[in-house]
């Protein structure tokens, strides 16, 4: 099957991107009451630890849940961009954070490292490598008038 360039940059970075969801929805998931009530209850048994946490057990079910919804919500936003653009936007926009050493998200609250865009820069040159120039080169002088001599 062919895969549009939208299609492989959403795997890319649902890919990239599955530790920080990951974090996120268990955060959400551990803030919601009856999850909180269940946590007490079963640590109130003596069943487990006073650390358990029912968000950790569930981490391996939490995983395909995300994928299924971030990988087609990242493509329905892609798939907005010229799918000939995606490669050189996305490697543009990863060599950019990588030359400012990092890159802030949501007023700095979500910030990777170098080494991260590092790791998603080698994910887009694996899976979504830049082709040669296909753009035409505006000339903006005249050549030089090339001499023989006799």
């Amino acid at each position: 099957m062919q895969y549009t360039n939208s299609q492989i940059l959403a795997a890319v970075l649902n890919k990239w991107l599955q530790p920080v969801v990951l974090q996120f929805s268990q955060a959400k998931m551990a803030s919601f009451p009856v999850v909180q009530a269940i946590e007490n209850k079963i640590r109130s048994t003596g069943w487990v630890n006073p650390n358990w946490s029912l968000t950790k057990e569930l981490s391996p079910m939490i995983e395909p849940i995300t994928n299924s919804i971030v990988q087609p919500m990242l493509n329905r936003y892609l798939s907005n961009v010229p799918d000939e653009a995606i490669p050189a936007m996305a490697h543009g926009i990863i060599d950019k954070a990588i030359g400012e050493g990092k890159l802030e998200l949501m007023e700095g609250k979500l910030i990777f490292d170098k080494e991260d865009l590092q790791e998603l820069k080698n994910l887009l040159n694996y899976n979504l490598p830049i082709k040669e120039n296909e753009e035409y080169n505006v000339i903006t002088s005249a050549p030089e008038a090339k001499t023989e001599k006799k």
